[in-house]
Formats: C-alpha cells, sequence, structure tokens
C-alpha cells in the first residue's frame, strides 16, 4: 500500500512504488487544486487507486442508501449537494449520485472549509434531506415521517486511513464513480445566494 498525503504523482500507478503497491491512497483535498487532482485520477485510475475525498464520504452514502432502498419507490427526480466550495468530497458525493439515480444534480457551494453540509433528494412523493449544520449530527427529514438526529461526524485522516487499510481489494465503486460519473455529472455549480 502507498500513500502520498499531498503532492499527489501524475499517475500514482506508474511511479516506482505505485508499480508494486495494491493500493495506491491520494488525497485531493490537500491539493492546490482539488477538481483538478480529481480530474488527473479520473484520466490515470487503475485498479487500487483511491482517494481519501471519496473515503471521507463512507457515513453520507450509508445513510443515503438506506433512505433509498427504504419502501418509497417514486424516482428521484433531481439531486442537490450542498458542501464547500473548495471540497472534492462534494464533487465525489454529487457524481456517486449522479451514477446511482440517473438524476441531474445541482451542486450548492457553500464557502470553502465547511464541508459536506445537506442533500436533498426530489420525489414526487416530497424531498427527502439529510442536512448537517454542525460537525456531527444530521438531521433526515423524509414524507410522513418524524425528522431523525443520526450522528454523522467530519471524518478525522486516522478514522479514513484505517479504513483504507482494512481493505486489500481495489474499491470497483470509487472507480466506476471516477471514470463513469464523474464525466458524467455535468454539474452546475449555484452560489448559496441563488438558492
Amino acid at each position: 500500500m502507498a500513500w502520498w498525503p499531498h503532492g499527489a504523482p501524475k499517475n500514482a500507478s506508474e511511479t516506482s512504488i505505485g508499480r508494486i503497491a495494491h493500493r495506491r491512497i491520494t488525497d485531493s483535498a490537500n491539493e492546490a487544486e482539488p477538481q483538478v487532482a480529481l480530474e488527473n485520477i479520473r484520466n490515470t485510475y487503475k485498479a487500487g487507486d483511491t482517494d481519501l475525498a471519496w473515503t471521507r464520504l463512507t457515513n453520507w452514502r450509508i445513510q443515503l442508501a438506506a433512505v433509498l432502498d427504504q419502501a418509497d419507490t417514486s424516482p428521484v427526480t433531481a439531486v442537490a449537494v450542498e458542501g464547500a466550495s473548495d471540497s472534492p468530497s462534494t464533487i465525489l458525493l454529487a457524481a456517486w449520485l449522479t451514477l446511482s439515480l440517473d438524476a441531474p444534480v445541482t451542486i450548492v457551494a457553500d464557502p470553502a472549509g465547511t464541508g459536506i453540509r445537506r442533500v436533498r433528494l426530489t420525489r414526487t412523493s416530497g424531498d427527502v434531506q439529510l442536512f448537517r449544520p454542525g460537525l456531527s449530527i444530521a438531521e433526515l427529514t423524509q414524507p410522513g415521517q418524524p425528522a431523525q438526529r443520526i450522528s454523522l461526524p467530519r471524518r478525522s485522516l486516522r478514522d479514513c486511513l484505517a479504513e483504507e487499510l482494512r481493505r486489500l481489494d481495489p474499491d470497483e465503486v470509487f472507480g466506476e464513480v471516477i471514470t463513469i460519473g464523474l464525466p458524467r455529472t455535468n454539474l452546475r455549480s449555484v452560489r448559496p445566494s441563488e438558492r
């Protein structure tokens, strides 16, 4: 396993250490231009590549998948992801939802450094919203159900690395999100004042 905490190489799998590593971990959030770093990963992706911006999303993805697995089968017609304007995790979450739901996704840009704050799934039966106003507790609201408070803390570097170290196989979902979902995202960022 190889990890570049910052200064990721242009092609991690083609470096001397990357050629022998089964897993290659980068962190696009620590790069000068996170979006460019994600595009670089997309263009050079090989099975075994991963990025900590994706790992930081694990709990968000678990909660959203649980919501989508519930009985309401009405399709999602639109998605809004509200997150920090400098966050590659915001972009990856939008790309995952684009790939998973085949619905238009809009990113609502929050100030830099705030992380992901909200995901709104629009359905004909009513909106589902997962909103984290602070650093650790989120509120899930769904039509016809009481609001639920959920523990959804920002993940530490230690937690993210521990998750990656437990995996020895390539993360196939990340591979699909970075190579197929990211190009299909066709995102339109919206400033908070436009909401």
